[in-house]
């Protein structure tokens, strides 16, 4: 059998024992500068392995032996097909749904009855808002399921689901296009979830567990990269921003809150993850609290 050099290269590196190929330092900073620019997700050295553990198919598929014939291969080849499943490949995508609880009942509790107020009084005419690291959906979903239990539970009369606008964006496309699906199967459905809302607003086929096509069809999704222009958006009244900026610089952590801050309506509330970041928001943020929970409203400049 006659092989070209590019399946000559295939076969060699098919030959390879993948498990053996690590990162050597010039290959992690290769790869994690390209990762740094296209992304904005910061790989410390400590977890070099990243790239062991989560980029190591692609050498079979480049036709390459080394993290470093990998990174000239990206490089040259420039093919934004490529590109986006290794972007994929890096990015964390842990989620569940209502997940911590409490941004949820702030929702329910704080910020829906003068939400609904303003649609029902006309001082707005819709309420906005955008869930801006969506993973596989279940955040957006569950806020959609909040606000539906809320309008329901509370017999609002006049206002539905249409005079909201649901907005998810993610970095991964594999995890949008599993969102959109509105599908989850027998472990995903249980993180989080309780038994009201699942039997409310999900049917079971064959172990997989559909969401109400009512709540799917409410979410827009869109594939964003946190480091672009938000303007396109317009401004919101709520955005989850959760559990994300952990994974970026310092500078790209600033230049999201700025342009948080610039995309959120008068008032608008920013829900981030329970950590410390309180120094990022402070000069543009008032922090509230809701038990554990610190959240933050835009100050009026």
């Amino acid at each position: 059998m006659t092989y070209t050099g590019t399946e000559m290269q295939k076969t060699n590196a098919e030959k390879t024992n993948l498990s053996q190929v690590s990162v050597n330092e010039k290959e992690f900073s290769l790869l994690s500068n390209y990762v740094v620019k296209n992304s904005g997700i910061v790989i410390p050295a400590e977890k070099a392995y990243i790239f062991e553990t989560r980029l190591s198919k692609f050498l079979v598929d480049a036709g390459v032996n080394t993290f470093e014939e990998l990174y000239d291969y990206i490089i040259n080849k420039n093919d934004p097909l490529f590109h986006q499943k290794i972007i994929n490949s890096i990015t964390t995508n842990e989620t569940k749904w209502f997940r911590d609880e409490t941004p949820w009942k702030v929702l329910e509790e704080k910020l829906l009855p003068g939400l609904v107020d303003d649609l029902v009084s006309g001082r707005k005419t819709r309420i906005r808002i955008w869930s801006a690291a969506a993973s596989t959906g279940q955040e957006i979903y569950s806020t959609v399921m909040c606000v539906d239990n809320y309008l329901k539970k509370n017999n609002v009369k006049d206002i539905s689901l249409k005079d909201f606008d649901f907005f998810a964006t993610d970095i991964s496309s594999n995890v949008l296009e599993i969102a959109k699906k509105g599908r989850y199967d027998r472990i995903s459905i249980t993180r989080g979830l309780d038994e009201q809302y699942k039997a409310k607003y999900f049917s079971n086929t064959d172990s997989v567990w559909v969401l109400d096509p009512e709540i799917c069809k409410a979410v827009k999704f869109e594939h964003f990269n946190l480091k672009d222009n938000y303007q396109i958006f317009g401004s919101f009244d709520i955005i989850f921003c959760r559990y994300v900026l952990i994974y970026f610089s310092d500078t790209l952590k600033k230049e999201i809150v700025a342009k948080i801050y610039d995309s959120l309506r008068e008032k608008g509330v920013l829900f981030t993850g329970n950590y410390a970041l309180y120094d990022l928001f402070k000069n543009n943020f008032d922090a509230d609290f809701y038990g554990n929970l610190s959240y933050y409203i835009k100050k009026k400049r």
